[in-house]
């Protein structure tokens, strides 16, 4: 990350960063860390120290939420939320670690007109780890026909940065309904028993406004949607409470062609984008960062920083998204 903004003072360290303004004393656990990151131009080190110790109306600032510190509760405009969901908020916290994009789920769950939806979604969410990204949106799996369309029909296409929409009164609502009209995402052991074997796997971001039913088939690990962006490819399963931005790959804007590889090949030029023409057998001359930025940018892998095995690993998901493409 690039330098950001700051003020060291005898009594305190200020440090705006994400638009968001750190202000930390001396007398605080953190501080000298934070001084001496900011002198060895640490500043990959810097944001989780800041988050340290962050009181939770710190965190509210800006948001409609109220918080009771002697009950330990959250409230939404004055409603109190769900005891699982004030539960994680308060340990995300806790912990040190930024619980917005759990307030932001809740925010846009609040803009569902099922009244299901919103009682069922966060316990749904709770117990089968399926991350939020960092605007509160679900990010959940579906098993697709290898030329990216639809197993169902064939006729809706789960490219990358595709958006697919239905009208939502067309959609069962009823959680005994097992099978409906609608869009199914859901937890990786439920899209990998979905489809044809030879499927391949994607990510999709669903706003929490957005879900219409979680059937209590296929153990609940499956949830009808009626509108979804697809984010990219699976690369390795992903973490059960929020995905960093980081990890999800750039969408290409609309109508923009991808990338070619340049015509020259001297040494000097040499990045991530001449991986597009480069022979399978060719891979492993490059670099792991130059590997895991053409994972993301071109082929679309959710995580592709993440993919845990090393180099080794890291190609042989590429070769499988090549060989599925």
């Amino acid at each position: 990350m690039t330098a950001p903004s700051y003020n060291i003072t005898n009594e305190s360290v200020t440090v705006i960063l994400d638009g968001r303004t750190h202000t930390v004393r001396k007398d605080e656990a953190n501080f000298q860390d934070i001084v001496n990151a900011i002198m060895s131009a640490a500043w990959d080190d810097l944001p989780p120290m800041l988050v340290k110790g962050i009181a939770m109306e710190e965190w509210l600032k800006g948001l409609n939420f109220t918080y009771k510190p002697e009950r330990h509760a959250l409230f939404f405009k004055g409603e109190q939320l769900p005891e699982a969901l004030n539960r994680r908020i308060v340990a995300t916290a806790d912990e040190g670690n930024d619980p917005t994009p759990l307030m932001r789920f809740w925010e846009k769950l609040q803009q569902n007109p099922s009244f299901r939806s919103v009682n069922q979604l966060w316990g749904f969410l709770d117990q089968k780890g399926i991350p939020l990204d960092e605007d509160g949106n679900i990010l959940a799996y579906k098993a697709v026909k290898r030329d990216y369309t639809d197993c169902h029909s064939g006729t809706f296409d789960n490219s990358p940065g595709s958006v697919n929409e239905m009208p939502r009164n067309k959609i069962s609502d009823d959680p005994q309904v097992a099978c409906h009209e609608g869009f199914h995402v859901g937890a990786l052991s439920y899209a990998k028993s979905f489809g044809p074997t030879d499927k391949r796997m994607i990510i999709c971001k669903v706003s929490p406004a957005d879900v219409v039913c979680v059937p209590y088939d296929s153990s609940q690990q499956k949830m009808r949607v009626c509108k979804y962006e697809v984010i990219g490819n699976h690369g390795s399963e992903m973490p059960s409470t929020v995905m960093p931005k980081a990890d999800i790959p750039p969408m290409p804007k609309k109508g923009a062609s991808k990338p070619k590889a340049p015509a020259s090949t001297a040494k000097e030029t040499q990045d991530w984008v001449r991986l597009i023409d480069t022979p399978d057998d060719k891979l492993a001359e490059a670099t792991t960062a130059d590997l895991r930025k053409y994972a993301a940018h071109h082929l679309k892998i959710v995580g592709a920083c993440k993919i845990p095995g090393g180099k080794e690993v890291l190609i042989e998901r590429i070769l499988d998204v090549r060989r599925e493409g």
